[in-house]
């Protein structure tokens, strides 16, 4: 078994999803990866399932948690990224950054230098601390493409304490999104199960008959109407992939800039959504309880980006 190793992706098993052998479910999932490649990483022990070892012939079943690795020298090492990273709040337990858009959580699928931990290598060696864990930091993901308040653990301790707050839904999470369109309620709640299609397990998509997916609930609020936009604030209630993306299309007001998730029809001007360069959806808001101080609420809040305040000009 390969010990240094670094989370590459990550899956969920659908519970609707058809009961297919892992190397299978990998196949569908990692499209350019060759079957040889996919059973030679479980048989070294690369991939995990639910956090153990597993063969290529398992038959996967709902809520399986797949893991995929690869080895510290393929990711040359964690290469430095010298970032200007916009540090919102520091202790010896976590960092709190301002992500910047466009930029990938962890090196991968050929980025393996312009990432946050990238980044994080650089700030820490500037501002000397060794010993930081960096390689398993992440305990709350964001899309490349959204900007906004992000938490990464800078100790095991942190890791486990923060990865349980998020796992129960307990951080309190607000979005800033710009949709499409006249979104005609002031607020509302979207409650729709999210989930891969069981017939194209790369498509996730609300499930109205609740036959696939599970559980989402999405609050939403109106902040300022546009001639083409509405600007809206969107709180979390559930954690599920793409989830106010998802959201927003089946309300019929796709995210700006959403190439992924756009309606066509809705979509009021191409050139914006083609140009943009990414979907318009900004973490504002965030709360979680100190791994520090477990009876303090550390709070943040971080004010749209730039560029999509351009298009509200």
């Amino acid at each position: 078994m390969i010990e240094k190793k670094h989370l590459h992706e990550e899956f969920t098993v659908p519970k609707a999803g058809k009961q297919v052998r892992l190397d299978h479910f990998l196949s569908l999932n990692l499209p350019n990866k060759s079957r040889n490649i996919i059973q030679k990483k479980i048989k070294t022990e690369m991939v995990t399932v639910n956090d153990k070892k597993s063969k290529a012939s398992y038959l996967v079943k709902p809520d399986d948690i797949i893991r995929w690795y690869e080895p510290f020298n393929k990711l040359t090492e964690l290469l430095e990224y010298d970032y200007p990273l916009e540090v919102l709040h520091e202790d010896s337990e976590c960092i709190v950054i301002n992500k910047p858009a466009l930029m990938p959580m962890h090196p991968g699928l050929g980025n393996y230098g312009n990432t946050v931990q990238n980044a994080l290598k650089t700030y820490y060696r500037k501002t000397d601390q060794k010993d930081v864990l960096l390689k398993d930091c992440i305990v709350q993901r964001l899309d490349k493409d959204t900007s906004g308040v992000l938490v990464l653990a800078k100790t095991e301790h942190a890791r486990q304490f923060l990865s349980q707050q998020f796992k129960k839904m307990k951080p309190f999470r607000i979005y800033n999104a710009l949709v499409w369109g006249n979104v005609k309620e002031d607020q509302g709640t979207i409650h729709q199960h999210i989930g891969r299609h069981p017939e194209n397990e790369r498509s996730i998509e609300v499930s109205v008959d609740k036959s696939f997916g599970k559980e989402a609930v999405t609050h939403y609020k109106v902040l300022q109407r546009y001639s083409k936009f509405t600007l809206v604030e969107c709180r979390l209630e559930t954690g599920r992939t793409h989830q106010i993306r998802v959201h927003m299309q089946f309300l019929g007001h796709p995210l700006v800039g959403d190439l992924r998730y756009e309606v066509p029809f809705l979509v009021l001007d191409r050139k914006i959504q083609t140009q943009i360069g990414r979907h318009c959806l900004h973490a504002k808001t965030l709360h979680f309880i100190s791994p520090n101080d477990r009876s303090t609420v550390l709070a943040f809040d971080s004010d749209v980006s730039n560029d999509i305040k351009e298009l509200l000009i």
